[in-house]
Parts: C-alpha cells; sequence; structure tokens
C-alpha cells in the first residue's frame, strides 16, 4: 500500500482487541491486490445505541487506482459482536477487492451499450 492504514474509533474507546484485528486483516487485503493507495477504517457507535446494544458499525474506504470501494457494516439484530461486525465488513472489502481486480484484468464481461436500431 502506497501510505498506511488509517483506523478510527468514533463515540467508543479504542480497542487493542479490535486494532489488531483490523491490522491483521489489512495485511490479508495488500496481499490480496497490491495497488491500494489508501486505506481508512471507521469503527464506531451510533449516538442511539439502542437499536445495537453496544455492537459498533464498521466503514472501509480503500482507495484503489480509477475507483473507491466503499464497504459499510451494520450490526445485526441480536448476538452480533463487535469482532464479527469487523470480521463482516472486511470479508466484503475483499470481495469487492477480488471483483474490481478480475474486471482490471479483463476476466469479467461489461455489458456493451445497446446499438441504436437500424432505420
Amino acid at each position: 500500500m502506497d501510505s498506511q492504514a488509517e483506523l478510527f474509533f468514533r463515540n467508543m474507546q479504542p480497542s487493542k482487541e479490535l486494532t489488531q484485528l483490523v491490522k491483521e486483516r489489512v495485511e490479508k487485503l495488500e496481499h490480496l491486490y497490491q495497488h491500494i493507495t489508501s486505506l481508512r477504517v471507521t469503527i464506531g457507535l451510533q449516538n442511539h445505541t439502542h437499536r445495537s446494544g453496544n455492537v459498533p458499525e464498521v466503514h472501509i474506504d480503500i482507495q484503489v487506482p480509477g475507483q473507491t470501494v466503499v464497504v459499510k457494516q451494520h450490526p445485526e439484530e441480536g448476538g452480533a459482536t463487535a469482532m464479527a461486525v469487523v470480521h463482516k465488513a472486511f470479508d466484503a472489502a475483499a470481495q469487492q477487492l477480488k471483483e474490481y481486480k478480475q474486471r482490471k484484468m479483463g476476466h469479467v464481461k461489461s455489458h456493451e451499450a445497446e446499438s441504436a436500431p437500424p432505420d
């Protein structure tokens, strides 16, 4: 990656466990796609935590050449943990990076524009 990943905690105290998990998952993303130019992870609680308990939502913004990959993972109702939400967010980010990489390499067909009907 061209620059170091940024990690922010919003409306909550930083967690060593979540920080370590994010660091490990960022390394996996870097191995998956080496041309990441920047990566920002925000883990935060909503102002109204009665909807999700104390389980944060996770936002991941990944800059790659020509595109921004954005993942927003909300905690599921009942029983989700912060670690599980982070895992799900990074799983989604990895899938989007794989799809981007395939498109970039030309392995995925793009829809051709429909031609005008003959006169």
